[in-house]
């Protein structure tokens, strides 16, 4: 058994220790290098995101931004209903029920319901999915979030359309462009599935709008 305490086998030891880490070191390099290069692959660059947008027909990008913007003045102008829904109870026990249980409960309780181009949503529902969108999740999308709120609490502050009267986009395009996105990425999340598509176009052209 070699003497642990030998000079020569502690020198050998460290130069091996030594060795150990140095090729970890070099792991290391080689995957996040390799991480880089798998990210720059899937990246899309600027000429292909020019072709992506180009080899859609512009009707087809039209309509895309005139769906984003319908959506956009729903959520800027925030039109609700209000239903009331009668309330009910059902009670198997014996004789009369008690007061304290009959209390109320014929009370009609109401539920508001908030207008979009695809249809009516609980209004609770939609501001808490705006909620989350802003305080949850990604950098991105946490700025989409913020941006929705704002049409919510600072509609002063907003555009007053995304597009102009002959469907071009507002003069400031790319927070247009960016309010497009907000507004069909929470179409989406409420699983609209005719808003995914101009959702998709939609960050083709903020991507571009990047780029440029």
């Amino acid at each position: 058994m070699p003497d642990l305490f030998d000079p020569i086998q502690l020198v050998i030891a460290k130069a091996q220790s030594e060795d150990r880490a140095a090729a970890d070191l070099e792991a290391e390099r080689r995957e996040r290098q390799g991480a880089r290069t798998q990210r720059r692959r899937l990246k899309p660059r600027p000429r292909e995101i020019t072709a992506a947008l180009t080899s859609v027909p512009r009707g087809v990008r039209r309509e895309a931004r005139l769906y984003a913007a319908s959506w956009y003045d729903a959520l800027l102008q925030w039109r609700t209903r209000e239903v009331k829904i009668g309330g009910s109870f059902h009670y198997d026990g014996p004789g009369t029920p008690p007061d304290v249980l009959l209390a109320g409960t014929n009370r009609p309780m109401p539920t508001v319901y908030l207008s979009t181009p695809a249809g009516e949503f609980d209004e609770a529902a939609v501001g808490q999915r705006i909620t989350e969108m802003a305080r949850e999740g990604t950098v991105e999308t946490r700025h989409l979030g913020k941006l929705l709120d704002k049409l919510r609490s600072e509609k002063g502050n907003c555009l007053a359309s995304l597009v102009r009267e002959d469907s071009s986009w507002h003069q400031h395009r790319e927070r247009a462009t960016r309010y497009a996105v907000a507004v069909l990425t929470l179409a989406v999340s409420l699983r609209v599935a005719e808003a995914e598509e101009p959702l998709r176009l939609m960050q083709q052209e903020l991507a571009a709008l990047a780029h440029s």
